[in-house]
């Protein structure tokens, strides 16, 4: 694996960097592919997630009938609450899908950024699972087209998968693989501005928003780790991960009726 993309990701070749965005697309998952060691480490990354995938709507309609409490967050006392959806969805994935399109042509980044999101959806359903939470008092509903159809799969609201702030998170991994002074001066500023109207929409409290600042950055420190190793030992942490959200999808049946 190519170990210079974590520090320099995109090649110096001029001749790869004349290429056409689907060429150097391409050119780079044709030789990436080749190796043993990125078949297997793609291939579960994105494995994992997509098994789990079908399961969140069960898993968060579950915890969505759990009794939390409610926190006292002197920051949400000081905002007012508005609706920003429009705002929020509209910076989250504008600059996820301009991110996602820059780290494609890079397989070996976009390994890392497989990985990375894996590492940090399992580690959000196990501290929603391990941190019952009610919704702040001022809540008002975030009105995210995407997420619903997707990820929540329902007419029912979804507020209490709040330990830690999935948008958050999205968004920080947006500035982290983001590359160029530029791209990490808008990924820096989106990524702050986003957290700033989550909190004005109180859809979370200050605590889920400043922890998935930490856990995003730990699951990317936790990515570069697993990325350099061996397929084999790799692939042993990417199961064990993966056994972990199975076991958090079923204590989260714990909450049905």
């Amino acid at each position: 694996m190519d170990n210079e993309l974590l520090t320099k990701p995109l090649k110096t070749d001029p001749h790869f960097s004349n290429q056409s965005y689907l060429q150097t697309l391409c050119s780079s998952w044709k030789n990436a592919w080749i190796t043993v060691d990125f078949r297997v480490k793609i291939i579960l990354a994105l494995g994992i997630f997509l098994a789990g995938a079908l399961q969140f709507p069960t898993y968060l309609r579950n915890i969505q009938l759990r009794k939390g409490v409610i926190l006292q967050d002197i920051i949400l006392d000081a905002l007012p609450a508005i609706d920003v959806s429009v705002p929020i969805f509209t910076l989250l994935y504008g600059t996820l899908v301009y991110m996602l399109i820059k780290t494609l042509k890079n397989a070996s980044l976009f390994l890392l950024f497989a990985m990375t999101f894996v590492f940090e959806t399992v580690l959000r359903m196990l501290t929603i699972a391990l941190v019952p939470l009610d919704p702040p008092l001022n809540l008002v509903e975030l009105k995210d087209p995407l997420t619903e159809a997707v990820v929540y799969a329902s007419n029912q609201a979804i507020t209490k998968d709040l330990f830690f702030s999935g948008h958050t998170a999205t968004m920080v991994m947006v500035w982290i693989f983001l590359r160029g002074k530029t791209d990490k001066i808008i990924g820096a500023v989106t990524c702050l501005s986003l957290a700033l109207l989550l909190l004005v929409q109180h859809v979370h409290y200050s605590a889920d928003v400043l922890a998935a600042f930490a856990f995003t950055f730990g699951s990317y420190q936790l990515a570069k780790y697993v990325y350099r190793l061996p397929w084999t030992w790799a692939a042993g942490i990417l199961l064990a991960f993966g056994a972990i959200l199975q076991l958090v999808f079923v204590y989260g049946k714990s909450f049905q009726p």
